[in-house]
């Protein structure tokens, strides 16, 4: 069993108090229910003077989300949060760092080994105030808590959530305007309904803190003759829109002080306004929509990711709150490699270093199950929204921790073809649509096609309990060999396969009922 040695000496008995609120009561559970997993030792609520004493609790003066782990030989430890949520990190955090416990995805956690040393305390405060990642094996309360998410609708016990009143593309329901157009932004009765909407979404519900007031997800916006002159005024169609928003902005501050209003800088209005200005109450969520992912955002000599990076440098001089949502999968094809993760940090570290207050890396939302490494890039991007200035050290080592615990003991032929991958995307440009070839070219893949085949194979072989996930991910190698060798039976095998394990296609095309499986799969469509 391991040891608990606290500043030197070994404890055998904690008293464990906390706050007698819902979540109090939830963060001193989970503090009981770890402390028993990795170290056998059951916290007793008497007052036993000769146990070393464990305090949680909330602190006002730390900011929202924030903890502090405090350490003395006389007071014992005190867990301290901002606000609940705090305090409920401070409990996994606590648990991580000295225990060596891992909350890779729900039900896959490890305990770590060896004996718990604690001999000092440390304080932490997320970069970034908002944080949620968009894939369907994130969406587990329990996961997102341990992991530092703040959006999903997160149970107050659990911590509560930051919650949003309308999540973008709002203008059909606060406009009455369908998706697939736009409203007249210059038109004060639009205007007049969006308030009016707006203060009665907030009024039905007071935990309400944000909510959105952005564009359709469509190019038809307005030519009239009023908001052209605006556009053409302030240089970019963010002006009419940002005018729109600031005004609603304007109507409902006083009476509504603590929310703020969310809008889109998303391809026509990604581009900064050369007058008018976001309002205190506003947030500006700039996309990524169009940017390459083979190089960080910041790499000046990518030319596909300059354009991004002149408009977040713009958006930062007139704007306190920014909110980015970023694309990190392939929306047309979920299924085949999407060498991403040599970005992924840097780009994280971009945004925190660009003034970004709120991150939204958008994955395959739809698809249950990922048959790529749709998991991985969950638990990494949860890790950098968390701490974005990690080194690249602690980078590849929460991948490897990952990847040893997801796929068994062959995982480092995983983190091979991870590898092969990556450094292949990097000599081209990437986009969120791309299909494979042009990502990574045919002859690529057929160069290292047996050594790629026996990767998977030696994977499969050595994965044991952990088979389920080694295969599904070896769906991107499939789709990729049948692009090289079309085959009829194998198709079919391949798509049944697919299709039994919960992974989608893509974000919105189905496969049709007949297929001519003897094509690329890129072309089941057809």
């Amino acid at each position: 069993m391991r040891k608990l040695i606290i500043l030197g000496k070994e404890i055998t008995a904690l008293k464990l108090s906390a706050p007698d609120t819902p979540v109090g009561k939830y963060a001193a559970g989970e503090f009981s229910k770890y402390l028993e997993k990795t170290c056998g030792i059951k916290p007793v609520c008497c007052c036993d003077c000769e146990a070393f004493k464990i305090t949680l609790k909330e602190d006002k003066e730390l900011s929202r989300d924030s903890y502090r782990i405090c350490v003395c030989g006389e007071c014992g430890i005190s867990i301290c949060g901002g606000n609940g949520r705090g305090m409920l990190y401070g409990v996994y955090a606590f648990f991580e760092k000295y225990a060596g416990v891992r909350y890779f995805m729900p039900g896959l956690e490890t305990l770590g080994e060896g004996d718990i040393v604690i001999d000092e305390g440390f304080e932490f405060t997320p970069p970034f105030e908002y944080r949620q990642s968009d894939w369907q094996c994130g969406n587990d309360f329990d996961w997102c808590v341990k992991n530092g998410e703040n959006s999903r609708p997160i149970p107050n016990e659990m911590g509560g959530h930051i919650k949003y009143g309308l999540f973008v593309h709002s203008m059909e329901r606060l406009t009455g305007t369908p998706q697939n157009q736009q409203p007249c932004l210059s038109d004060p009765a639009v205007l007049e309904r969006a308030i009016t909407e707006v203060r009665g979404i907030l009024s039905a519900d007071p935990n309400i803190t944000i909510i959105s007031v952005s564009q359709n997800d469509n190019y038809n916006y307005c030519k009239c003759e009023k908001c052209a002159a605006v556009d053409e005024e302030e240089g970019s169609h963010a002006g009419t829109l940002l005018r729109f928003v600031n005004a609603v902005a304007d109507n409902i501050r006083d009476d509504y002080p603590n929310v703020v209003i969310d809008t889109l800088a998303y391809q026509y209005t990604r581009h900064v306004p050369s007058i008018t200005k976001p309002r205190p109450n506003v947030c500006i969520r700039l996309c990524s929509i169009e940017c390459c992912f083979a190089h960080p955002l910041d790499d000046r000599s990518c030319p596909e990711n300059n354009a991004f990076f002149n408009d977040i440098i713009d958006w930062n001089k007139i704007c306190d709150r920014i909110y980015i949502w970023d694309y990190v999968t392939n929306f047309s094809h979920y299924i085949p490699t999407f060498p991403n993760f040599g970005v992924l940090r840097q780009n994280m570290r971009f945004f925190a270093e660009h003034g970004v207050r709120g991150m939204y890396p958008e994955g395959n939302y739809n698809s249950p199950k990922s048959g790529e490494f749709g998991e991985l890039r969950c638990y990494l991007l949860a890790k950098l929204m968390m701490n974005p200035y990690m080194s690249t050290v602690e980078y590849y080592r929460h991948m490897d921790e990952f990847l040893a615990a997801y796929y068994g003991k062959g995982w480092r032929y995983i983190r091979a073809y991870i590898d092969f991958t990556c450094a292949e995307a990097a000599g081209g440009h990437m986009k969120i649509w791309d299909p494979p070839f042009s990502i990574i070219p045919r002859e690529k893949y057929e160069a290292l096609e047996e050594t790629i085949d026996n990767w998977w194979n030696k994977a499969e072989e050595m994965a044991g309990d952990r088979l389920e996930a080694v295969k599904r991910s070896r769906f991107q190698w499939r789709y990729i060999k049948l692009m090289l060798h079309p085959d009829a039976v194998e198709g079919r095998k391949f798509r049944e396969d697919v299709e039994a394990a919960d992974v989608l296609w893509n974000e919105w095309r189905k496969l049709p009922e007949k297929v001519d499986y003897s094509k690329e799969p890129n072309r089941w469509w057809e």
